[in-house]
């Protein structure tokens, strides 16, 4: 009886865990193994990535499946950010996101297209009614791609709340990755604050690798205020890169002090990722230190079991014992532990901002910095903190500090254009200085009473650009009066060299097309399956305009054969 029991229990357990496997393969976007380039709460540029990225082998096209009943929400097509992305409604209230497709399953497909069409634009946002377009769990809805801000193919997949904040997808969906591999440390870092918080700058300190989880450190010597921060990161089975880690627990003396969940961020909070890492340190580095503490006016709320913001008080000639342990969403998890001794130092702390002419800048009130035919306008809250702000206008570049404070809201320059000819000033545009000052970039520009202006996001220098140049327009693949019946598409390459381009139109025998732009590669497609061409002889025009107004246009004429 014992042993009858023992095998129904056995064939219980393995039946459990085939239906358990059937169901993680069932709700998995796509029909391969699940390999991730990205996780959630990454730290990526200005914000933390807001769900995963699951690789497709490097290809576009494969399928991409519902992960569970629901209706069509919302549909959005642009040029940057997730390019062509479905959002569904799922009965439970969640909504998941699928994003960089490359294009939507037929049903869909046909709905955005007229869409498109009626409105003559490539880029559109529509919200669908409840009961406009029902999906079925494992139904394709569309086929992966690498559209939208991109570098390579891949499928982005979010799971949100009802109140669409993003939530962690390998926390709260049945998304299965094989992971039996532990989290790493790469660098630690610390800084020493005075008595009115100003600090050193960061101080590294070496880690030894024990064993395949466990890291100690260098001793750390110091005393007073420390702030202590981490490069780490994750790696999972079937996968080199490094992804972002789960969970960041920090204790002093074996009591906790703080603990650090990426499991829920709201899109309002996720641009305070620069507060989060040492924006500086990043920006001269490009290395992103996650701090282990929380300063001033810091409103994550990825933080909790919060003892003194973080921070340790170390005291001269003691001992202490500082741990950081880090977790991965699968629990697989290492620990480094961090001997400190107090240790009094008599160097004065090296300032961070050490600059010439500075401008004392207080969080909560507006300034008008005045200069010579240039005007930067700053809200109250624009920074986190008070600070000493170095900005002027020499040789027609402006130059607000540098870009290593990060900004809370944007700054908004004004440059008065009247010293400038008027046949080139609907021409001019606000432009961001490399910092080698041999590259600009266009930084979306409009009038003023009587100049231009521009916000912006980023310190750093400004100029104001010209652009005189028309935008360039070829065909690619065939000619005039050429024959292209066996082409599936047609593809035009256009090019801008001062501001880029603004917008494109293209039509064949009067009738407006849908282009789609690649803007990685600079082509124009259509495809002719959207079936304008209904006849032997077309006549094909393409109008570009870029960002200050230069207008290009091409006709041509192409025969193909007849429907």
């Amino acid at each position: 009886m014992r042993r009858e029991l023992i095998f129904i229990l056995l064939i219980s357990s393995s039946l459990i865990s085939q239906n358990n496997l059937l169901k993680q393969e069932k709700t998995n976007p796509l029909d391969i193994p699940i390999i991730l380039s990205g996780t959630y709460g990454e730290l990526r540029s200005n914000h933390f990535h807001s769900g995963i990225d699951i690789k497709t082998k490097g290809i576009q096209g494969l399928n991409v499946y519902s992960y569970a009943s629901g209706y069509v929400s919302r549909i959005k097509v642009s040029h940057g950010g997730y390019g062509k992305a479905l959002y569904i409604k799922h009965p439970d209230g969640n909504t998941t996101v699928y994003a960089h497709l490359k294009k939507f399953s037929r049903k869909i497909e046909e709905i955005v297209k007229s869409k498109q069409y009626k409105r003559e634009s490539y880029e559109i946002e529509f919200f669908p009614k409840e009961n406009e377009i029902s999906v079925l769990e494992n139904e394709i809805i569309a086929f992966s791609g690498n559209t939208g801000g991109t570098s390579g193919p891949h499928l982005h997949f979010e799971v949100r709340d009802k109140n669409q904040i993003p939530i962690n997808p390998l926390i709260n969906s049945s998304i299965y990755i094989e992971d039996d591999r532990t989290p790493f440390f790469k660098k630690l870092f610390y800084k020493s604050y005075d008595s009115n918080n100003v600090f050193d700058s960061q101080t590294e300190l070496k880690i030894n690798k024990i064993t395949s989880s466990l890291y100690v450190s260098d001793t750390l010597k110091s005393s007073g205020k420390i702030g202590i921060g981490i490069v780490a990161f994750d790696k999972h089975n079937r996968a080199n890169n490094s992804n972002g880690i789960f969970k960041i627990i920090t204790s002093l003396n074996n009591q906790n002090l703080l603990k650090i969940l990426f499991d829920s961020i709201s899109f309002d909070k996720t641009k305070h990722i620069n507060t989060f890492i040492d924006y500086s340190f990043f920006k001269n580095h490009k290395i992103r230190i996650q701090k282990l503490f929380i300063e001033e006016n810091n409103p994550l709320d990825l933080y909790s079991s919060n003892i003194n913001n973080g921070f340790i008080a170390i005291k001269n000639k003691e001992f202490y014992k500082y741990e950081v342990k880090i977790y991965d969403a699968n629990g697989n998890k290492s620990k480094l532990v961090v001997p400190i001794l107090g240790v009094k130092t008599n160097k004065p702390l090296k300032l961070v901002n050490n600059h010439v002419e500075l401008t004392y800048i207080e969080r909560d009130k507006k300034y008008e910095l005045e200069f010579n035919s240039v005007r930067v306008s700053i809200l109250e809250e624009t920074f986190y903190k008070n600070l000493l702000l170095e900005a002027k206008f020499e040789n027609d570049i402006l130059s607000i500090d540098k870009d290593t404070i990060p900004l809370l809201k944007p700054i908004t320059i004004y440059f008065n254009t009247d010293r400038y000819n008027d046949s080139i000033k609907n021409q001019l545009y606000i432009a961001k200085l490399s910092d080698n000052k041999k590259m600009t970039s266009y930084n979306y520009t409009t009038d003023f009473s009587n100049g231009k202006k521009s916000s912006t996001k980023s310190l750093g220098r400004y100029t104001l650009g010209v652009d005189t140049i028309n935008p360039a327009i070829s065909p690619i693949g065939f000619k005039e009066n050429d024959w292209i019946s066996n082409f599936s598409n047609l593809k035009i390459k256009v090019n801008d060299v001062g501001s880029g381009i603004r917008s494109y139109n293209g039509w064949i025998n009067n009738k407006w097309i849908l282009f789609e732009l690649n803007t990685k590669k600079g082509i124009l497609v259509y495809d002719f399956d959207d079936n304008i061409v209904r006849k032997a002889k077309n006549n094909l025009h393409i109008e570009i305009i870029d960002n200050v107004g230069n207008r290009t246009e091409y006709k041509t004429t192409f025969y193909r054969k007849s429907n």
